[in-house]
């Protein structure tokens, strides 16, 4: 079965056995829009592709397409949080919005140190910023050094903020980007780092709410859903649904960035032997590329069927048309 592809968007129909006759199948198109006046009009150009594997996208690497099916609605967003304005300030707070239910938040801080306190160490008064990027560099985690090796943080060596020693931790950076609900308090905290665009696949909280292992063994036991969203736990939306107003603070100089999603206007037809229909692919991925006012949309459409031998079989991707 090939996908005839009719409308201009970067699409893509994977496949994967379930049994000897039973195939695995899922339809995934991606459209790159521009927000208009709080609307998403589709780009002249179409940057971001719909791929098997890992690619390059044009804000850096992106994991596989090839998943059929998730826990919800990734919600990718890249770029830095910004203060408002562009006026430094001592913390810049960022919140995504999507519909009336679903809000996720964090605060990205200027740059921080571990100094004496009454207490103990304490973190000192964050010096003014205009801007940090929302990237895991910026958020908990880093390396430090034991009986002279380096020591990584597991989930997310890259960061900034883990420290061994209490004597190592003072005078030395902490992280940049946190969750307003789980602020660091001690030298020793070990928060869950926050993080916003494409989560990798290793990353610890990611695989520990995906599988089900079995404690004595270490096998897995179950995969959920949840495993294959390429979003941040806590950037993973219930739903989201024609018409949901999306809302995001703190990434903009000039406010809030705010668009409405559009009406699913595509179609899958499927043809198996004599049974065929049209269905409407659903929406499971939010990418916004705050700095250029960019965002895209992925959708996908699952189905399965029984493979018989000389049986005609198609699969077309088509546009509706406006009434």
């Amino acid at each position: 079965m090939k996908l005839h592809n009719l409308t201009p968007y970067p699409a893509h129909l994977f496949r994967g056995c379930i049994d000897e006759e039973r195939v695995l199948a899922g339809v995934i198109v991606r459209i790159a829009h521009d927000i208009v006046d709080g609307r998403l009009r589709p780009a002249a150009d179409q940057p971001w592709p719909v791929s098997a594997g890992p690619y390059q996208g044009p804000l850096g690497p992106m994991p596989g397409d090839q998943r059929f099916v998730r826990d919800g609605v990734d919600v990718l967003l890249f770029g830095a949080a910004r203060s408002d304005r562009g006026r430094p300030a001592p913390r810049i707070d960022v919140a995504v919005q999507v519909g009336r239910t679903w809000r996720s938040e964090l605060v990205a801080w200027g740059e921080r140190v571990w100094r004496t306190g009454i207490t103990g160490l304490v973190p000192s008064a964050p010096e003014p910023v205009s801007a940090v990027p929302l990237t895991l560099a910026h958020a908990y985690g880093g390396a430090d050094e034991w009986d002279g090796l380096e020591v990584a943080y597991p989930d997310n060596p890259e960061g900034r903020g883990f420290y061994l020693e209490r004597s190592r931790a003072h005078g030395r950076l902490l992280p940049n980007l946190e969750d307003p609900a789980a602020p660091i308090r001690a030298w020793d905290d070990r928060p869950e780092p926050v993080g916003t665009g494409a989560c990798p696949q290793h990353f610890g909280p990611r695989v520990r709410r995906g599988l089900d292992i079995d404690a004595t063994t270490g096998a897995v036991r179950q995969i959920k859903p949840a495993f294959f969203n390429d979003a941040f736990p806590k950037m993973i939306a219930p739903r989201a649904l024609p018409g949901d107003q999306v809302v995001i603070h703190g990434v903009r100089e000039d406010g809030p960035l705010v668009f409405s999603l559009p009406p699913i206007a595509l179609r899958v037809g499927v043809q198996i032997g004599d049974d065929g229909g049209e269905r409407t692919p659903v929406l499971d991925q939010i990418g916004v590329d705050a700095d250029a006012r960019r965002v895209f949309l992925t959708y996908r459409y699952p189905f399965r069927y029984v493979v018989t031998p000389h049986q005609r079989r198609s699969c077309t991707l088509g546009l509706v048309e406006p009434d």
